[in-house]
């Protein structure tokens, strides 16, 4: 199986989307809190498929979770309590900095995406399906409460991050 088939294709594409709206999230102008909202929006849904459909489906043929699950899982749960965040600079740099690490443990050769490819075999027609038909998840309003921020800082602790990433621009929610 080539490294970048099917499934590749679709989920290295929603990442293309993903760093594009985080791009558009990330400049200080009038669309940059929209663009904010649908990152969030569209993340949320992307975890949701490796979560609920893909992970699941690998441990069920495999017989055991992928090697990078559990730090798939981390990375996720990082990323969620990130995105409680308001579009501020430290949560912004905190977002990318764990999806520079995340998202090439999923596209690189004998990533997570060609393992599930692999594992799908003659499934995958159906598993493509249900990942471009899974609905949107909805999604809480941001908060920028001291309680919000140190339960992201926890969990980014938790995941191997260092949680002053979110004070990488000098922001200091206490």
């Amino acid at each position: 199986m080539p490294a970048h088939g099917q499934l590749y294709a679709l989920m290295a594409a929603e990442h293309l989307q993903l760093d594009r709206l985080l791009a558009r999230a990330s400049e200080r102008d009038p669309g940059g809190d929209a663009a904010y909202e649908h990152f969030r929006q569209r993340l949320l849904r992307h975890i949701s498929l490796e979560e609920k459909i893909l992970l699941p489906m690998a441990a069920r043929k495999s017989g055991e979770a992928l090697p990078l699950a559990k730090r798939l899982q981390l990375d996720h749960g990082a990323l969620a309590a990130l995105l409680m965040l308001p579009p501020s600079g430290g949560g912004l740099h905190a977002i990318r900095a764990v999806l520079a690490v995340h998202n090439p443990l999923e596209e690189m050769a004998e990533g997570v995406y060609q393992q599930c490819e692999e594992l799908a075999g003659d499934e995958l027609p159906d598993l493509l399906g249900r990942l471009s038909a899974a609905p949107a998840v909805p999604v809480s309003s941001w908060s920028d409460s001291s309680k919000v921020y140190a339960a992201a800082r926890r969990v980014l602790a938790r995941a191997g991050y260092d949680p002053q990433l979110l004070e990488a621009s000098g922001e200091t929610a206490s």
